[in-house]
């Protein structure tokens, strides 16, 4: 007799704690943001310490090999200042994010607006998305993102139009990363040129010290040294002790040099990474909108310090 009663009532319960989970306060995408924020700030400071090493390199080559060098530093600065504006269309879609959620709604108007958003941040960082009529003059990569936009503008409720959106925050990291990789590249060139500035300023030394190097080891070759070898030995020694004003200083440039670009290699390299933490972050906040929970952004957050104490590493040598 109970059961009867208790199954209908049983219902109502269901229905009502639904219905309190959809009124539920939307998470807090603050946390997001301001990580975003930071990220954009480790962009700017990356590319101000690696642009400013490569222009300092200038000044410790010979003067017929610094345009060269110059022209290689200004490529950079101009190529890491997209970067930046990128960066800052990623804080622009957080703070989007962050007003959306802040509102409390859910339905087709807040799946317009990261529609919108999204719409934005795909423009910010290079993929231009035109009116639907167009979309056949696209590329690959701003076709695929249109047709993201579309499914999020389409999308009934903010939790399906962040995971509708998510492909294409995907694709714009990626974008992301290649263009770093264009910035890498640009980083390697100027190393070459450095180096090849070095071995041309030392190019007699290194010489000189190869000819004695290749001299002794000619001699202990032979096996059994008379006299006249080891008296050689001993000058070749002497040679190579009276180099040392000059040995050291030129052993420390070529030393200076590798240690630079290692550290600017990593500088570009962990900015990508915090890139694709931000991607991943950005993965989290469906689950994050649907479970009502605080958005983990843990991982973003490390990878961004890990840039910047790579920038101070740099900025210190």
């Amino acid at each position: 007799m109970h059961g009867k009663f208790l199954k209908p009532f049983a219902g109502l319960v269901a229905g009502l704690v639904a219905v309190l989970a959809g009124c539920a306060t939307l998470p807090d995408v603050a946390p997001y943001r301001d990580a975003t924020v930071q990220l954009r700030s480790a962009v700017l400071a990356s590319g101000n310490a690696v642009g400013a090493e490569l222009r300092n390199a200038t000044l410790a080559v010979e003067e017929k090999d610094r345009a060269n060098l110059e022209k290689s530093a200004k490529t950079f600065s101009e190529n890491w200042q997209v970067r930046v504006e990128s960066a800052d269309a990623l804080v622009v879609y957080a703070q989007a994010l962050a007003e959306i959620t802040k509102a409390g709604k859910e339905g087709g108007d807040t799946a317009r607006s990261l529609a919108a958003a999204l719409e934005q941040l795909a423009g910010g960082v290079g993929i231009a998305l035109p009116p639907a009529g167009a979309v056949a003059t696209l590329t690959d990569t701003a076709a695929f993102v249109y047709a993201q936009v579309a499914a999020v503008k389409a999308s009934r409720s903010l939790e399906d139009a962040l995971v509708a959106a998510q492909p294409a925050v995907n694709e714009i990291a990626a974008k992301l990363g290649k263009d770093l990789d264009a910035s890498l590249a640009l980083v390697e060139a100027a190393y070459l040129l450095q180096r090849l500035a070095l071995d041309d300023k030392y190019g007699q030394e290194k010489s000189f010290l190869k000819a004695l190097e290749r001299e002794r080891r000619k001699l202990y070759g032979q096996g059994q040294l008379s006299r006249e070898d080891e008296k050689r030995l001993k000058e070749i020694g002497e040679l190579y002790d009276s180099s040392k004003s000059w040995r050291e200083p030129m052993q420390a440039a070529f030393a200076q040099l590798e240690k630079r670009h290692e550290v600017e290699r990593e500088v570009i390299v962990a900015t990508k990474a915090a890139v694709a933490e931000w991607a991943a972050a950005h993965r989290g906040l469906a689950f994050a909108v649907r479970d009502r929970r605080t958005i983990n952004v843990e991982g973003l957050i490390q990878a961004t310090l890990e840039a910047r104490e790579l920038v101070r590493r740099l900025r210190a040598l």
